[in-house]
């Protein structure tokens, strides 16, 4: 009787710290999107539900719930496939379990999704390593830009999940309680199938024009992950994490960095660059299942310029991209432009080059 009465406390303990975790990622999830109807209406049982993911998941009965497909045209075009409000909370709770450790682990030339570590950021490495490689703008060097051909969709979901299985293996030695909840939810998301009772908010016509690489409605089983999710952005990096280590480490370049599945090396090496392209290719091929995009390869001089997450990196200077000058006309072209889009933009542009940008705009808009 007091064997039982003590696995029944534990359950309780148990139940009672996921509660209070779900409820921490909760508040996570609605952040920014308190007026959302769905959110709105998950308030109103937010409580009680806190109670009953945090029994489903101690109960490995939990399921998620029907995604929600759509297109979105910028800055490019795009399929996402966005998760049940509430199956967002348990991807803020795993999140928070296991983003500390492998953070602590990534390079610290890995931008996408970590904190303070944006697109801002990653374009001031980039000029960063020009500069460092070059001797100042003073020796030659060259930049190696490399893209992977439909990564989202190409991921195969038993490697990722048995890189996330690494990952907690070595969080977690006792592979304890936590551990194990972690185990589960990695399996249950990693292996959801989106496309099963996918709701649509969009008509299909509008997935015209999208290349069946970029798209889950053209995968094989058990390839492709749903882009839009926080869990899939922090599988992102751990997946590629690997290519981080062994360019940084095997090949041995210092001057690195990726932002998602864009990436670069900057030498003063031309020939050294082609080497590791090739070196790069076999290695995503045969370890990682992953092929190098043949269109998206870019080598040349600094002096140039070099494109890279809507701007282009000068000597001593950092411009707007063509894309991000494109977007900005057309969104302040708009008679109702909210007011937050058009600060958004100019506090955007702000960080670069930009008053030659933003008097043309100033004169395009009062002529």
């Amino acid at each position: 009787m007091m064997q039982k009465d003590t696995r029944h406390r534990t359950k309780l303990d148990r139940i009672g710290w996921l509660t209070k975790e779900l409820s921490r990622a909760y508040d996570l999830a609605k952040l920014g999107k308190t007026n959302k109807t769905e959110v709105v209406a998950f308030s109103k049982i937010a409580k009680q539900e806190m109670v009953n993911l945090a029994h489903e998941i101690h109960d490995r009965t939990y399921s998620p719930r029907p995604s929600t497909a759509f297109i979105v045209n910028k800055p490019i075009q795009r399929e996402i496939f966005a998760a049940n409000f509430r199956d967002r909370i348990v991807h803020h709770f795993l999140f928070n379990q296991v983003n500390p450790w492998w953070n602590t682990r990534f390079i610290e030339d890995s931008y996408s999704c970590r904190v303070g570590k944006g697109t801002l950021y990653g374009i001031r490495r980039l000029d960063h390593h020009i500069r460092s490689e070059s001797r100042n703008y003073t020796q030659p060097a060259y930049i190696l830009k490399l893209d992977i051909l439909g990564y989202f969709m190409s991921l195969n979901r038993s490697l990722i999940y048995q890189r996330a299985l690494w990952g907690i293996d070595r969080q977690f030695d006792g592979k304890g309680y936590v551990y194990q909840v972690c185990k589960f939810l990695w399996k249950i998301i990693l292996f959801n199938d989106p496309l099963k009772d996918v709701r649509f908010n969009c008509p299909r016509s509008a997935w015209k024009g999208l290349p069946s690489s970029k798209s889950l409605f053209h995968q094989p089983k058990g390839k492709g992950i749903a882009i839009g999710n926080l869990t899939s952005q922090l599988i992102s990096n751990i997946y590629l994490d690997q290519l981080d280590r062994y360019v940084t480490l095997e090949l041995g370049f210092k001057h690195y960095g990726r932002y998602v599945d864009d990436f670069y090396i900057v030498h003063s090496s031309k020939e050294q660059l082609m080497e590791a392209t090739a070196n790069i290719k076999h290695y995503l091929s045969t370890e990682l299942e992953l092929t190098l995009h043949p269109k998206k390869l870019f080598l040349q001089s600094y002096e140039k310029g070099v494109p890279f997450l809507g701007t282009v990196v000068y000597p001593h200077r950092i411009q707007p991209g063509k894309r991000l000058k494109t977007n900005l006309i057309r969104a302040l072209s708009q008679k109702d432009c909210p007011r937050a889009t058009d600060a958004s933009y100019r506090g955007l542009v702000k960080h670069y080059k930009h008053n030659k940008l933003l008097t043309s705009l100033n004169s395009y808009f009062l002529s």
